[in-house]
């Protein structure tokens, strides 16, 4: 942390991606950072980058986005968690905005998300958040399915190639379909994500709904470590970032670890997305 910036907080909102080219700021292009930004650009006058929890892609959904920003005194502080959420647009709500320890990072400091992914049965043009599937879907196939992705593996084969790193591993402690008369929500919740992750996990398990792919190719998919093996991207308009976890002390203002000065500090790009 640069010695002029003293305070962090943390912002938790919610957004609703359609109209959004994902989190990250574009030139020419409207993003949930680039307004969230200017929101705080605001009230402190100055250039002031939030650093999100995780990079959504456009069209991509939030309950429960995390965000960090650095300020340099309490009077920016009280500004901040006092009125940002006076300046919010319809489709971003932010929910809560208070001080963390200096040490806390949005992105870094997470020790799990979860996400979830919507089917519909029927067509509803009302409902644009949700991907249309059929009703005859095999859902005992399916449920078997995330049975497999449970634990830790290597997820390269359900990664963008383009964004694939040294260590694809991930370690998932929830994966499973809850059914309704109306359609099915996919929940899933790990240490981190690859790029895509989710959505080619759906795109999968549909596959499987859909008798296009067996169930007994699901191991070899997976240790395949091949984009090519997965089969088809689901789109991102289900797609919900809906929790992401912290460690408790970090949520103390006055916290900060006995090694802080210590340590590497991670630039605010650095990361994985899902």
């Amino acid at each position: 942390m640069s010695p002029r910036f003293q305070h962090r907080i943390r912002i938790d909102l919610a957004y609703v991606g359609e109209d959004f080219y994902g989190w990250q700021m574009q030139p020419d292009r409207r993003s949930v950072q680039g307004d969230l930004a200017a929101m705080l650009e605001r009230l402190v006058n100055r250039r002031c980058i939030p650093v999100g929890a995780g990079r959504t892609d456009a069209g991509v959904h939030a309950r429960g986005q995390v965000a960090h920003v650095e300020l340099a005194n309490s009077a920016e502080v009280a500004r901040v968690c006092g009125a940002l959420s006076k300046l919010q647009p319809a489709d971003i709500h932010i929910s809560a905005v208070h001080p963390v320890s200096v040490a806390f990072n949005a992105r870094h400091s997470a020790t799990a998300r979860r996400y979830a992914y919507r089917l519909k049965f029927e067509r509803n043009i009302f409902d644009s958040s949700a991907f249309q599937v059929p009703r005859w879907l095999d859902q005992d196939a399916m449920n078997a399915a995330c049975r497999f992705f449970v634990g830790a593996h290597d997820f390269s084969s359900f990664c963008k190639t383009g964004s694939l790193k040294e260590n694809n591993h991930c370690d998932v402690d929830l994966c499973a379909l809850e059914w309704s008369a109306e359609g099915g929500i996919f929940h899933i919740r790990a240490n981190r994500f690859l790029h895509h992750m989710v959505r080619n996990l759906v795109g999968l398990l549909v596959e499987i709904g859909r008798d296009q792919r067996q169930l007994r190719e699901v191991e070899a998919i997976l240790a395949a470590c091949d984009r090519q093996a997965a089969g088809k991207m689901s789109p991102a308009h289900g797609l919900f970032l809906e929790e992401v976890y912290y460690p408790d002390e970090l949520m103390d203002p006055d916290y900060l670890p006995p090694d802080y000065h210590d340590r590497p500090h991670p630039t605010a790009d650095e990361g994985d997305d899902a």
